[in-house]
């Protein structure tokens, strides 16, 4: 079954805890200045399996992590994910990029998310989509600057949209990661025309989202969020709570 899909009468369909971790514990900082990261204060706990358990027993139905060390190449908590997928289905960004790769977080995650950033060939991610199940996938476009974030300089904001169109993952995101950790809400046109072009995914708005923010993408239907800083400071309203 397909967590993300899951129907609900709730006003937003899924709110979808995130936090990145390196040398396995939880991290958190502002705009992707992964060096200035320090360890996670979060309500809900101390390490990422309290977190995780917590949030568990406050309803969240999967969580979003990325492995900071894995994507920058410096080693990797593949067991710790492991173990925190045994709790909640894990979404995991940790640079996959190949066949190989999303293989390899099969045996560790529920979710593989191929990102803009770690991505080096649009064909790849073609071959990923057709050689494994596809509803086990989602693409991260990620934003920088108001800019695409790319591995691949050769490789255009059209060519992504292009290849969302192409393989219709069920989910997409696009994380605005100059806005993670600020509160800055996460709406910009940049945003809202990658939304209008890629109309055979369902979005996952990430980076920066606020209570406000949700409830005005709310409005134009889009109900499904990455929420790091006002969920783990405990701001979060409670009518938008998973």
């Amino acid at each position: 079954m397909n967590i993300l899909k899951k129907e609900t009468t709730t006003w937003i369909n899924m709110i979808i805890p995130v936090f990145d971790v390196k040398n396995n514990e939880c991290v958190s900082g502002k705009s992707g200045k992964r060096n200035t990261y320090t360890k996670l204060k979060s309500v809900y706990g101390k390490n990422p399996i309290e977190i995780v358990s917590n949030l568990k027993k406050a309803g969240a139905k999967c969580i979003y992590v990325a492995d900071l060390d894995k994507i920058e190449g410096e080693g990797d908590n593949s067991l710790l994910i492991s173990q925190l997928n045994e709790i909640l289905p894990v979404l995991l960004d940790n640079g996959a990029s190949s066949v190989e790769e999303v293989k390899f977080n099969r045996n560790i995650c529920t979710y593989s998310i191929l990102a803009t950033e770690s991505m080096t060939s649009t064909e790849d991610v073609k071959t990923i989509f057709k050689e494994l199940p596809y509803e086990k996938m989602i693409i991260s476009i990620d934003i920088k600057n108001d800019e695409l974030l790319i591995n691949n300089s050769d490789i255009k904001l059209v060519d992504i949209i292009s290849l969302v169109n192409e393989v219709k993952p069920d989910y997409s995101i696009i994380l605005n990661i100059s806005e993670v950790g600020t509160r800055g809400g996460n709406e910009n046109a940049l945003i809202r025309n990658i939304i209008s072009q890629t109309p055979y995914t369902q979005h996952i708005i990430a980076g920066g989202v606020t209570n406000e923010s949700i409830h005005n993408y709310w409005e134009d239907g889009i109900t499904n969020f990455l929420i790091g800083t006002i969920l783990h400071e405990g701001t979060l309203l409670e009518k938008y709570e998973w």
